[in-house]
C-alpha cells in the first residue's frame, strides 16, 4: 500500500509508565537516580529559601517602620517649634518648655508614637556672630531661632540577627518673629 499509515494512537497503559516520572518527550525516565518523588526536591528548595524570604520581608517592614518613625518625630519636631515661636516666648526671653514637649507629645502621639519629656529637647540659638547681641544664648528674643530637638530609639525586629537598636534623630528650627 502506498500513502500514509494512520498515526498511532499512544497508550498511557505502559507497563513501565506505572509510578515512573516522565521526562519532557513523554517517554518514561527510566535513570534509577532519579526514579523517586520529585516533591522532596522542592521541599528541601523551599527550606532552603524560605528564611532568606522571610528575613527579607521583616526587612522590608522594618525599612517602612523605620520610615513611619522619622515622620512622626519630624512631625512632632516641627509642631513644638510651630508652638514654641507662636505662643511661648515670654517677654523677658524666656520659652515655656512643658507646652513645646506638650505639642510635640500630641503630635507624636496623633501618629501612634509615644514620646517621653526626655525625648524632647527645645532650646534657643542666636543665628548672629555677634557676641553683644548673643550675650545671653538661653533667651529667646526676635531674631533669634527656637530649635526642637526630638529623639528616639528604634529596636526594629531584625535586631535578632544583629543586637543594634537604631537611635533616630530630628530637629526643627524656627525663626522668633
Amino acid at each position: 500500500m502506498t500513502g500514509r499509515k494512520h498515526p498511532q494512537k499512544k497508550s498511557n497503559n505502559h507497563p513501565l509508565r506505572k509510578g515512573v516520572k516522565c521526562g519532557h518527550s513523554g517517554k518514561p525516565d527510566l535513570h534509577p537516580l532519579r526514579r523517586g518523588c520529585l516533591r522532596a526536591q522542592n521541599l528541601v528548595e523551599f527550606a532552603l529559601i524560605f528564611p532568606v524570604l522571610m528575613l527579607l520581608l521583616f526587612g522590608v517592614v522594618d525599612f517602612g517602620r523605620v520610615f513611619h518613625v522619622l515622620i512622626a518625630i519630624s512631625n512632632a519636631a516641627r509642631e513644638g517649634a510651630r508652638i514654641g515661636t507662636l505662643y511661648n516666648i515670654g517677654q523677658d526671653g524666656s520659652i515655656d518648655e512643658a507646652m513645646i514637649i506638650q505639642a510635640a507629645k500630641q503630635e507624636a502621639g496623633n501618629l501612634s508614637l509615644k514620646l517621653t519629656d526626655d525625648q524632647i529637647i527645645p532650646s534657643c540659638v542666636c543665628l548672629d556672630p555677634d557676641p553683644l547681641i548673643c550675650e545671653y544664648p538661653d533667651d529667646c528674643v526676635k531674631g533669634q531661632s527656637l530649635r526642637v530637638e526630638v529623639n528616639y530609639n528604634f529596636s526594629p525586629f531584625t535586631a535578632i540577627f544583629w543586637d543594634t537598636d537604631l537611635f533616630l534623630v530630628r530637629e526643627m528650627e524656627m525663626m522668633i518673629p
